[in-house]
């Protein structure tokens, strides 16, 4: 009997198997093994890196109105990201990053308006860089020094300065005093913004008239205000200086004098400063236009133009 029972237990075994231990998978089956997260957004589902986003940005100097400066901005996991650069609010530069690699993006604002304006950077709408910058006027505002170049009905000044990138003129300074204390009450200052012709000044752009009481016995700033500012593209422009006098020049010429920085009296004047003088009739005492000219040595005058945005 207990020789059957244990033949019948090796015939169970023989057919069915062992009891109780797992299948294993054969080559060429569909078996599901473990899988790695994919990244969503990866075409292709491949398996990417993770990358942690971060931003750095150069430093920003100073300006000065006409010119360009360049931002770069150091990006890391930004792959498809819109990257947007403003200038007092207002959109001066746009690039979408192509790699999720540490990339440098070189951002080019141009200084529209003298004085401090706000820069911000924004990645996909949130503002990463928010700085004031500092803008310069061209010209020079240097007033060192006790040298002065007369300007009256006869002698006429010019001062020119180069145009980067186009903005709107709305002011030229001037560091000026008055000879005399008494002065023709119809005089005037005469502010010419004009074009270049030739290295002299050219077709007049915008004028601007001040009485010539604005100008003090002692020096000071006087600013010329153009009513509406002019639109300026690249290229040189001048400022012409000169006086408006009633028919009586031949009794009184009234004159103001204007500051400048002397370079070496060796060396020519410079192409950014002119002057005229008239021929004066010694009968009515009128003046009649003649051409311009260097001035006799290197001079930086004390003139500051400023632009409105």
């Amino acid at each position: 009997m207990r020789n059957g029972i244990i033949a019948i237990a090796a015939l169970v075994l023989l057919v069915f198997g062992c009891v109780g231990m797992p299948s294993q998978p054969t080559a060429g089956t569909n078996a599901t093994q473990p899988q790695a997260p994919v990244l969503p957004g990866i075409p292709g589902g491949e398996q990417v890196e993770q990358c942690t986003p971060s931003n750095s940005f150069s430093d920003i100097p100073d300006g000065t109105l006409s010119r360009s400066i360049t931002l770069v901005a150091t990006l890391t996991c930004a792959a498809g990201k819109s990257v947007v650069v403003k200038l007092d609010g207002e959109t001066v530069g746009q690039t979408v990053v192509q790699t999720n690699a540490t990339t440098p993006v070189n951002l080019d604002i141009v200084a529209k308006k003298d004085g401090t304006s706000k820069i911000t950077v924004e990645i996909d709408g949130q503002t990463v860089l928010s700085k004031d910058w500092s803008i310069k006027p061209l010209g020079s505002s240097d007033t060192k020094g006790l040298d002065n170049d007369g300007i009256s009905f006869k002698e006429w000044r010019a001062l020119g300065f180069d145009v980067d990138n186009p903005i709107r003129v709305a002011r030229v300074r001037m560091f000026l005093k008055r000879m005399s204390s008494q002065t023709q009450p119809s005089t005037q200052l005469v502010l010419e913004l004009r074009s270049d012709n030739n290295g002299n000044p050219g077709t007049v752009l915008g004028t601007v008239k001040r009485p010539i009481t604005v100008v003090s016995l002692d020096e000071k700033w006087v600013n010329f205000d153009f009513d509406t500012p002019i639109p300026v593209s690249k290229g040189k422009y001048w400022a012409v200086l000169r006086i408006e006098q009633s028919a009586e020049v031949y009794l009184v010429s009234d004159v103001v004098n204007l500051r400048f920085v002397p370079g070496s009296r060796e060396n020519p004047g410079n192409d950014y400063s002119r002057q005229m003088l008239l021929s004066v009739d010694t009968k009515t005492g009128l003046a009649s236009e003649t051409q311009w000219t260097p001035v006799s040595y290197e001079k930086t005058y004390s003139v500051t133009f400023h632009a409105a945005k």
